[in-house]
């Protein structure tokens, strides 16, 4: 398992749970966000203080568990179909329920997500789709003092660093397909957070998918989920495409840049 990566210098750097009083549970920012506009957020994220049930996700870092996931997902819910195109299936449930409600937590919470090994675990049906995560209840780090609007990156730099990376790498070697495929499933479902639910708070996720590079200065894989291109009728179209036509019992998206050629 691939071992944390240290924080870059250049990320804003706010105080610890232990250096900071007045930091709430995490299960006190769900609970005050899920009574206002966000009622109903992370239905199925439950929020524990005791035992974590499921699949640690960070064991999802290493490849030969998450084949083994993957191969009974593949032969359960497409055994006839392009394995590589359930596997991004697979993927986008994964991406989609994890991300949309951790986004709207760290973002309308202004919590920073402290994403390590033993804090989150997956939940999964009898084919080993998605169905939610476990969280450990804990004191998080909030910027809703700060003077100034925090930086995305700051927020969101243990979920992309320390989970979203090895994760994409592990799939890939699980799958085969190109990690640009799984970065822009986590793409369009960022895109997706800012434009249609948030509202008008402090952190804006778009830096996330527009920004070139990322604060280390490397190449920022988020960027532009969607091609520059519009089709006729003035859609958005995927820059890459998910795979997902190759699956004979889905429906093609409403965003398959094949659809628009």
């Amino acid at each position: 398992m691939m071992s944390a990566p240290q924080q870059p210098a250049n990320i804003t750097r706010y105080p610890s749970a232990c250096e900071e009083t007045g930091n709430k549970l995490l299960s006190e920012i769900k609970t005050s966000l899920s009574q206002g506009p966000y009622q109903g957020i992370g239905e199925r994220h439950r929020i524990t203080s005791g035992a974590l049930d499921g699949i640690d996700c960070f064991d999802l870092h290493d490849p030969e568990c998450l084949s083994r996931l993957l191969d009974h997902y593949c032969q359960a819910k497409y055994p006839n179909d392009d394995r590589r195109a359930a596997i991004s299936m697979w993927s986008q449930w994964y991406f989609g329920l994890l991300l949309s409600p951790l986004l709207v937590l760290a973002a309308a919470g202004e919590l920073i997500l402290p994403f390590e090994a033993g804090f989150i675990s997956l939940k999964s049906d009898d084919a080993n789709c998605p169905t939610g995560f476990d969280l450990v209840d804990r004191r998080v780090r909030q910027t809703i003092h700060a003077p100034l609007a925090p930086d995305p990156w700051t927020h969101f730099h243990d979920l992309i660093t320390n989970h979203l990376e090895p994760l994409i790498v592990s799939l890939s070697t699980a799958s085969k397909v190109s990690p640009k495929v799984f970065w822009s499933n986590v793409g369009v479902v960022i895109a997706y957070v800012e434009k249609s639910v948030l509202k008008e708070h402090r952190i804006s996720l778009t830096p996330l998918i527009t920004d070139a590079k990322g604060p280390d200065g490397m190449r920022n894989p988020l960027a532009n989920p969607y091609s520059t291109k519009q089709s006729e009728d003035g859609s958005l179209s995927r820059r890459v495409c998910c795979l997902r036509y190759l699956l004979t019992s889905v429906d093609i998206c409403s965003t398959c840049p094949l659809a628009k050629i």
